[in-house]
C-alpha cells in the first residue's frame, strides 16, 4: 500500500528547523522539501515560505498535535 504525504508546514528554514527539530524529538518522520537549495542549485532566487515540511498521512495528527504542544499553533506557516 502506498502511504501518502500531507504537507504540515511551508516557511522560512528557520522556522522549518523548528518544526523539524519538535518532529525528530516526537519521532515522527518527515520529508523536507527546500525550494531554496533548489533555487541556488539553479542559479535563481527564491520566494517566502520556501521550505516545505511533510509528514506520512497516518502521522499528521501527532505531528500537528505536536506543534501545538510546542507552541506553532499562532503561526500562519503550520498548514490547516
Amino acid at each position: 500500500m502506498e502511504q501518502r504525504h500531507v504537507e504540515i508546514f511551508a516557511g522560512s528554514a528557520i522556522m522549518a528547523m523548528a518544526v523539524k527539530n519538535t518532529l525528530s524529538e516526537n519521532n515522527i518522520l518527515y520529508v523536507e522539501r527546500n525550494d531554496i537549495e533548489s533555487a541556488i542549485t539553479a542559479g535563481f532566487g527564491s520566494a517566502d515560505k520556501a521550505v516545505h515540511i511533510f509528514v506520512l498521512e497516518d502521522d499528521e495528527e501527532k505531528a500537528r498535535y505536536a506543534l501545538i504542544e510546542a507552541n506553532f499553533d499562532d503561526i500562519d506557516e503550520v498548514g490547516d
